[in-house]
This record gives structure tokens, sequence and C-alpha cells, in this order.
């Protein structure tokens, strides 16, 4: 009887019959994070049968006093609390992404709407999900109008308020640290396993086959940039985790059917298997103060020399803009910037060069086919065409003076529109050359700030176990 490949899980046959058991495991270590400073933890995990994918982490957090009102940014959910993710076997690094909350990002972006309403916001917190507004503007107030859908807002399954401008998160994720109730019950999320670590989204990991010690590394962000605002509360209150609700659910399968396990690890006494990871290269470029490095253009070296990289995700933030008085706190990717509504943004020029070779031939500086081109090496973006590139309008209603949808008191038109301006390429050139890859960005229309610029290179490793020990390679 032939075994079948347990470590892919799209080649386990459907008859196989399994036993699954779950282990709520405490972090070994644990030290929070402050307003200026990282916090970590370390889960070591049990060496029985395979992990399986949909293992999660439940998170939870509080905020420290005062503020009536607060909620977890909506793009990303409690992905907020978590800055770097690790796992480790022995003393070796299989799947390591630093800046993990923009990495999730760019990934949550790609859910579509239903998923997000109808279990995003319940399991993770996240519900950036758009609805169309029947109303009409006139003389500074806000009506519903049945025959005008111009205009279109954020949507978590609740009805905006009677004045129709205001829409609100689900009463049971709202933090209020007034309300002794509230505060006793604030809501627990969750992330998989397969989210920290893109790889066991394919792959399973025979944790019964490894001798050595596997522990999940996470690094937690700084208590400012966990949660959202409104101009009414405190934007410096931290929000802490919840240490009584932090645990690894760990789910493992177990086959029952002849011994297949022990066959499996006969047969296999060793075992190799690609599997992508991501490495961060992180610059700044300044606008303002005599500086004007996005409007001239930047040509940043991104490494990932001898490498075989599969695709490039580049996002521009604003780092400081953490917490507060924005729907999305500071986890955004700015497209250049318009005067108003009727106003165009700035103009847009993109590539890439590795190999002595541009991957796109002539400079990419059309919105649209920058948006194609994401989805070409991704997927699909759910996100409107004034949130990517700042273009048309309509979305939180009008210009700053007029009235306009507000979410959680957060004005939509100024948190949303422009501010999930994705960049991704597939690279079609073969393996990267001694020189790396350049990345080439120019974009007029921003405002004065400090910009962080981060790439996530997509690359090829290679992992054998054998005799009970892991290795390691990039391919």
């Amino acid at each position: 009887m032939s075994i079948p490949d347990l470590l892919r899980l799209d080649k386990i046959p459907v008859n196989y019959a399994q036993n699954l058991e779950t282990s709520l495991l405490e972090p070994s270590t644990f030290q929070e994070a402050t307003s200026v400073q990282d916090g970590v933890a370390t889960f070591n995990l049990e060496r029985k049968g395979f992990l399986h994918s949909h293992s999660k982490l439940f998170l939870g957090i509080q905020p420290a006093s005062t503020n009536t009102l607060s909620y977890l940014p909506q793009n990303i959910g409690i992905g907020s609390v978590i800055r770097r993710a690790c796992l480790r076997v022995g003393n070796q690094v299989i799947n390591e992404i630093d800046d993990w909350s923009h990495l999730h990002m760019i990934k949550s972006s790609q859910i579509d709407n239903e998923n997000n309403v109808e279990r995003e916001q319940y399991v993770s917190g996240r519900c950036a999900n758009l609805r169309y507004l029947y109303r009409t503007v006139a003389a500074g107030a806000l009506t519903f109008e049945k025959t005008n859908s111009e205009f279109s807002g954020p949507d978590t399954n609740r009805e905006y308020t009677s004045l129709g401008v205001d829409a609100q998160v689900m009463p049971y994720s709202n933090m209020d640290a007034t309300n002794a109730a509230s505060l006793a019950e604030c809501p627990v999320y969750s992330v998989d396993i397969s989210d920290l670590f893109p790889f066991l989204k394919t792959h399973s990991l025979p944790l019964y086959m490894i001798d050595q010690e596997l522990t999940i590394e996470l690094t937690w962000s700084n208590t400012l940039s966990r949660a959202c605002v409104d101009n009414t509360n405190d934007a410096t209150i931290e929000y802490k985790i919840d240490r009584n609700e932090l645990k690894f659910c760990a789910d493992h399968i177990f086959y029952t059917d002849n011994d297949v396990m022990e066959r499996y690890r006969e047969a296999n006494p060793s075992l190799e298997f690609a599997f992508p990871d991501y490495r961060l290269s992180k610059t700044t470029a300044v606008q303002g103060g005599g500086a004007a490095e996005l409007t001239n253009g930047i040509v940043r070296n991104l490494g990932m020399a001898n490498r075989l990289v599969s695709r490039v995700l580049t996002c521009i933030s604003i780092d400081t803009d953490t917490q507060q008085k924005s729907i999305n706190s500071k986890y955004t990717s700015l497209a250049p910037g318009r005067a108003n509504p009727q106003t165009s943004p700035g103009a847009i020029s993109y590539n890439l060069r590795y190999n002595d070779r541009f991957e796109y031939p002539i400079d990419l500086v059309n919105p649209a086919q920058l948006f194609s081109n994401f989805t070409m090496s991704e997927s699909l973006l759910f996100v409107n065409r004034e949130a990517y590139s700042n273009e048309q309008g309509g979305l939180g209603g009008t210009a700053a003076g007029n009235a306009g949808v507000q979410f959680q008191g957060n004005d939509v038109f100024t948190s949303l529109p422009g501010k999930s301006f994705f960049l991704g390429t597939r690279l079609t050139n073969g393996r990267v050359g001694t020189r790396g890859i350049e990345l080439h960005y120019q974009g007029a229309g921003y405002p004065d700030a400090s910009y962080t610029i981060r790439s996530f290179c997509e690359y090829t490793r290679m992992a054998r176990l054998s005799n009970g020990g892991f290795t390691i390679v990039n391919v």
C-alpha cells in the first residue's frame, strides 16, 4: 500500500481517518512592551503528531485607563500587536518575518468583503469592508437619498446612526475602560499560525519526527500602536496584552489508519521540501525641510543577491501616525496626495532592476496597471479605486468643510483614500545576480513627512529533515 505525502496538505486522501488533539500552551517567556520598547513572548511546541495549519494564537488587549472608546485597526485587527514572528527548530530559523504586521496588512487586503464582515471581524478583528451610501449633502447637512449611490463608507454590518453620518464597530469590540463589565470582557481574537508563517498554508510540520525543540518567538509592538481612538479620547493611553487570555492553541493531527504515521517515518528517513520566506528591506525617505526624496525619485538596493526571488511587495508608510485619530492607525500604505477630490493625485513612476535589466521595459506610471500587476503577482485587492490610488472620489463623503461620514468619530475622508497603495511584482528574470534588486520609485504630491518604505522579498528556502534534525538552506 502506497503512503501519501502527509507533508503536503493537498496530497492527503480524504478517506484517511484522523484524530485531532488540542493543547492550550502558555508562553514559556513573556515580557510586555512599553510605549517606546517592544516586548517578546516564546511558545514551546509539543513534539507529537502533525501541526495543523490553522492552529491559533489567542490574543486580547485592554486599555490601561480612562478611554471610553477604542477599537482595533480595521484592516489588520489583532495583528497590530505583533511586530515580528519567528519559528525556530533547535538553533536554526525556519521562518522569520520582521515588521510582520505590515506584511499582514498587505495580505489582509486580499480578503473579500463578505469574509471580512461575516467572519474576520469576529475572529481576528479585521473588517475593512465598504458599502454604498445612498445619501446627499445639502447645506452642510447629511441625509439619506435612495436614488443616489455616489458615496461609500465602512460597513461592519451595523446600520449607520440616525444622523446618517457615523459608522460604528460592533458593541463587543469597543474597549471601554470606564465600564467595569466591558473592561472585564475585552474581546479576544486569534491569529492563524499559517498567517504568522505563510509556508504552513501548504505544508504540515511532522512534529513527531523532529527531535529538536520547536519554538515560536513573537515580538510585540509598542503599546501605543495597537488600537485606534477618536478625538475625544486620549491618544497616549497604553493598551496592554490581557495576560490571562494569551495562549497558543496547537491542534495536533494523528492518522489512525494502519499505523500510517510510523510507516511514513520509515519510508521517509530524509525529507526535503521547499517553502517561501520573506526578507524585509526597509529605508526612509523625507519630504519637506528642503528635502523632496519621493518627488525627485529614489533608487534603493533591496539586496537578495544570489537568491531565487519570486516576488517583491512594497508599501510606503508614515510610522509616526501611531494609534489614533485614524481608522487603521499607522498600518497604511500611501499613494501620492491630491489637493481635493476633484484633482488628480501626483504622478507615479515604478520599476525594479536586477540582473542588469529592468523588470518592465518602460517604468509603470498608470495606477490601474500597478493594481493589475499586484493582482497578477498576489491576488485581487479588495479595495476601491480611491482607497488604492487616491483617484475618483466619494469614499467617506466630501472634502473638508462639508459633512462627511465618520467611523467611530474618525473622519473617513482623511483615513481611507490613498491609504491602501500596495505595489507587487512577480519577478521573471531568474535568479538574482550579485548586485541584488534595485527599487526605482518616484511619487509627486506626498505631504511633508518622513516616510518608511518597506519591501518584502519572497524567496525560496529548502528544509531537510533527517534523523530528527532540521537543516535549512537558501535555494
